[in-house]
């Protein structure tokens, strides 16, 4: 079941690469030098295609990260208007307060209006007809003035309660858009780490397939020669141990990734632990060296060597390298020291290690090469790889290479 569940995902990241609408390989096979500049080319325009797709999704965090900033500069002027809202009820509320006294007249004038002996002794109590009529037109208008402040107030209370209210409902609705606005910045965030990720495997691609190109160059007589008779790689009976002693302190397959965390990440190699930085590293079998990748973000120095083993295609990968001590090329035997474990404090551009060790990783076919066996697709070099333990002697400690 758990070999099956490992060729699953092969196949399905086969078919991711396959499908993907931003692809990472060429798929022509090299057989001479035309056909990796071919490749080449392919690679140098599938970067163009990563960066558009990259700067679009630039633009969108940006648009994303203007309207979120827009939202809390409205929530800040929200708050600004509840304060003022609050004022004015309070205002009003006081105003109310300081015409106590007025409504209680107008509360008597009320009852005077409705026929109250009060307003009948006011009137009768005028000294003159002309003093009658004041003495009513008196009552007449502060009852009248009295119900329109009392009216006024009322109405600003009403007014300032529904703008709250509206600022409080605005205020939630800017809330769930930030919400939203902040998971669609995350979900392109993490886009934009993919972009960022394939983009650099392809910059990496680039820089090797050139070199790769420059080598053959040295050696072939001209651009449409074989490249395979330009080199003669040679024939191994198998793998050993890259390195003197170690211990297994990560295995092939699924694992839980100690750098991002995630459940059910695929791991493409081995990695040995158990020595420090600068400590030898070797060759795993007769080849040449087809690749190396300097400084990578995540993996630090990486180098590539291709194998024919027992007459067939295989690429080793090499990767938390402190040191390199090999270049494009050059053919090793099992015995050449390619470089040295880094992985640890000393190799501060390698952002993917958590301590000095080194990542040994075999894949069949020939990444990054020439003829039927070749392929330039990162991601067919992840789906081609084979669990090294099945190659190498087993056990988790060693302490020979044999």
């Amino acid at each position: 079941m758990k070999r099956l569940a490992i060729k699953s995902f092969m196949l399905l990241l086969v078919l991711s690469f396959i499908m993907s609408p931003i692809q990472v390989f060429a798929s022509t096979e090299a057989e001479t030098i035309n056909d990796l500049k071919e490749q080449l080319a392919d690679l140098k325009q599938q970067k163009i295609d990563s960066d558009n797709a990259k700067s679009q999704t630039e633009s969108q965090i940006t648009t994303k990260k203007n309207a979120i900033y827009a939202a809390y500069k409205e929530q800040e002027e929200i708050a600004v208007k509840v304060t003022e809202a609050e004022a004015k009820i309070e205002e009003s509320n006081l105003k109310i307060a300081e015409s106590k006294e007025q409504i209680d007249d107008l509360l008597r004038f009320y009852q005077i209006s409705n026929g109250n002996n009060a307003y009948l002794e006011y009137v009768s109590g005028a000294s003159s007809t002309t003093d009658l009529i004041m003495r009513t037109a008196i009552v007449e208008q502060l009852s009248a003035y009295n119900k329109e402040i009392i009216d006024n107030m009322n109405a600003l209370i009403e007014e300032n309660e529904q703008l709250k209210l509206e600022l409080e409902e605005r205020n939630k609705e800017l809330e769930q858009l930030k919400e939203e606005y902040n998971k669609a910045l995350d979900s392109l965030g993490d886009k934009l780490s993919e972009l960022n990720e394939v983009n650099e495997d392809i910059s990496d691609q680039i820089k090797n397939q050139e070199a790769l190109i420059d080598y053959y160059e040295t050696v072939c007589d001209s651009d449409t020669q074989k490249l395979s008779e330009c080199v003669n790689i040679g024939s191994a009976t198998g793998f050993i141990r890259p390195v003197v002693k170690g211990r297994i302190t990560s295995y092939w397959g699924y694992r839980t990734s100690p750098i991002t965390g995630k459940v059910n990440s695929f791991h493409n190699a081995i990695d040995i632990g158990g020595n420090k930085e600068g400590t030898p590293v070797y060759a795993a079998a007769l080849g040449m060296v087809a690749a190396i990748t300097r400084k990578s973000r995540c993996g630090g120095n990486i180098i590539y060597i291709h194998h024919n083993v027992l007459g067939k295609a295989y690429t080793t990968q090499y990767a938390h390298l402190l040191t390199v001590k090999v270049k494009v090329g050059d053919v090793v035997s099992a015995t050449t020291q390619i470089g040295t474990i880094g992985g640890g404090s000393s190799t501060t551009w390698d952002k993917c290690s958590t301590g000095a060790h080194l990542h040994f990783g075999i894949s069949t076919g020939h990444y990054l090469g020439a003829g039927k066996d070749s392929y330039s697709s990162w991601s067919k070099f992840i789906a081609s790889s084979v669990n090294p333990l099945n190659y190498l002697p087993s056990g988790t400690r060693w302490s020979t290479r044999y």
